[in-house]
C-alpha cells in the first residue's frame, strides 16, 4: 500500500468519526436543565422564549413533550407509544415541578433535576 493511499484511508476515517464526536459533545449541551418525570424517565428540557421541549438526553430521540410555558402554566402535546395527547398544567412557584394532564385524566409530573 503506498502513502498516498494510506492518507486517503486516514482522512475518510477521520471525516466519518468527527461529525459523531462533535454531534455527542453538542447533545450534552443543548439542554437547559434536566427534569425526572414519573414515567421514569429523565428528560432534557429544551428552552426557546416561552417554546419548551423535552428529549430523552441519550443522543438523537424523539420529542416526549412539545408546547409553550405562559406565565406559571405549560400546555402543549406528550408523544407516548405513537399517541399525541393534549397536556397543560401548572409550573410551581419555585419552577420545580410540572405537572402535566390529558383530559382523560392521565397526569405526568416532571421534577427539577440538574442543570
Amino acid at each position: 500500500m503506498n502513502s498516498r493511499h494510506l492518507l486517503s484511508i486516514i482522512l475518510l476515517i477521520i471525516t466519518l468519526i468527527s461529525p459523531v464526536t462533535s454531534l455527542r459533545a453538542q447533545e450534552g449541551d443543548q439542554y437547559a436543565s434536566f427534569w425526572k418525570c414519573s414515567d421514569g424517565n429523565t428528560y432534557g428540557l429544551i428552552a426557546s422564549g416561552n417554546r419548551r421541549e423535552l428529549y430523552l438526553p441519550t443522543g438523537v430521540s424523539p420529542c416526549f413533550f412539545s408546547g409553550v410555558k405562559n406565565g406559571q402554566n405549560y400546555s402543549g402535546t406528550i408523544y407516548v407509544d405513537g399517541e399525541q395527547i393534549p397536556v397543560s398544567g401548572p409550573v410551581s412557584r419555585n419552577d420545580t415541578r410540572v405537572t402535566l394532564t390529558a383530559r382523560d385524566g392521565r397526569t405526568w409530573v416532571l421534577n427539577f433535576s440538574h442543570k
